[in-house]
């Protein structure tokens, strides 16, 4: 969650006027920067993210590429090309099925179309391979999920550029740890979004791309405040400076150490939550896309025989009370450890929010 600070740097810049694609490259190269990475671009969400990120690969090779975001707005005809006037365009978007979420609908949104490889069960480099379409495919697009079930992004890399084609990456809710931006590139990633929430700490409607200089001033070229694909999704100078402030703090905390008194936390509850009548718990880790790290901690519920209540019916008990308890129940985007559990991410509680949880969890199992 937001620290002060964030909302301390946000009430600055309200006192003061900047135009917003000056911002905007002054804030790209700090997220370049910070992350040690070629270039970044501030988002209204990881979704928006994605579709920035399909845009630019859409407009690929176009005329588009010509021009600054820093120079008059003479572009607008060839970025207002999406989502409907795409002939002659290459659309494309090789997606693994197993690896499918409804967020892909942001690719769509710019104006791509989603071609699936392999099945549910995952995928074969020779499946994606054979869905490559030198007339028509834009880019590969690579989702990090906790599943298995997929190629990982080296293969998925090297299939792409071989063909010559770009990688985008849907890594909304894994930003970690700081390394993770260079580590994705590192593996053959062009251009991935992240939240700005979640794990990074800025505000819930901002995000992160990061990549390839030429593809993000692609992506730029289509943001707000200019009449392209992503003129909706409007940022004002607080949320940028704002989101800023959070990458500045979250690069510069001791990863180790955060982990650390969160996985302490975690234990806690989760031993207070055992000593109910009926429940048991224990803590899962999120897994993270660097290795030998310690990563986010949940503290999980599980019900023990002859309970008297599914977990499903516990869960949806959580939501109903006064005030609503809002876990999570069978989340296999964070880690396939978590299915069939219930699990509350401490990290998330203010001051006596676990007095709340574990009183209101008292009350309903007492009820059985």
């Amino acid at each position: 969650m937001p620290k002060p600070e964030v909302f301390r740097a946000m009430e600055e810049a309200s006192r003061a006027f900047i135009r917003i694609p000056e911002l905007q490259v002054w804030a790209g190269r700090r997220i370049a920067e910070a992350f040690g990475v070629e270039a970044g671009h501030t988002t209204a969400g990881g979704s928006n993210g994605i579709t920035l990120a399909a845009a630019a690969c859409i407009m690929r090779g176009t005329e588009l590429e010509g021009y600054d975001p820093l120079e008059p707005q003479t572009w607008i005809p060839v970025a207002q090309r999406l989502p409907m006037h795409t002939e002659g365009l290459k659309t494309e978007f090789i997606i693994q099925r197993s690896t499918r979420s409804e967020y892909d609908h942001a690719i769509e949104c710019a104006g791509g179309t989603l071609v699936e490889a392999g099945s549910e069960e995952g995928a074969t480099p020779e499946e994606l391979e054979e869905a490559f379409d030198p007339e028509r495919t834009a880019a590969y697009h690579y989702t990090v999920t906790a599943s298995k079930d997929r190629l990982p992004l080296e293969d998925v890399a090297r299939i792409a550029h071989e063909r010559g084609v770009p990688v985008t990456v849907d890594a909304a809710p894994h930003l970690t740890h700081r390394e993770v931006p260079r580590a994705l590139m590192e593996m053959g990633a062009d251009l991935v979004s992240f939240s700005g929430g979640k794990h990074l700490g800025g505000l819930n409607n901002t995000g992160i791309l990061v990549g390839r200089k030429d593809l993000v001033k692609l992506a730029h070229l289509q943001s707000y405040p200019f009449d392209g694909i992503g003129r909706g999704a409007k940022m004002s100078r607080e949320m940028i400076v704002g989101l800023v402030k959070a990458v500045e703090l979250f690069v510069g905390r001791d990863d180790g150490a955060f982990y650390g008194a969160l996985e302490e936390r975690s234990f806690e509850l989760s031993r207070r939550l055992a000593e109910i009548p009926g429940v048991s718990s224990g803590v899962v880790y999120e897994p993270s896309v660097i290795e030998e790290v310690l990563g986010p901690s949940y503290a999980y519920i599980t019900l023990d025989e002859g309970s008297g209540i599914s977990l499903r019916e516990l869960h949806g008990k959580l939501r109903e009370g006064e005030p609503a308890v809002e876990a999570l129940y069978e989340p296999f985007f964070v880690t396939p450890e978590a299915a069939g559990k219930v699990t509350i991410k401490a990290e998330y509680l203010l001051e006596g929010d676990d007095e709340i949880i574990i009183d209101r969890l008292t009350e309903i199992m007492g009820e059985m």
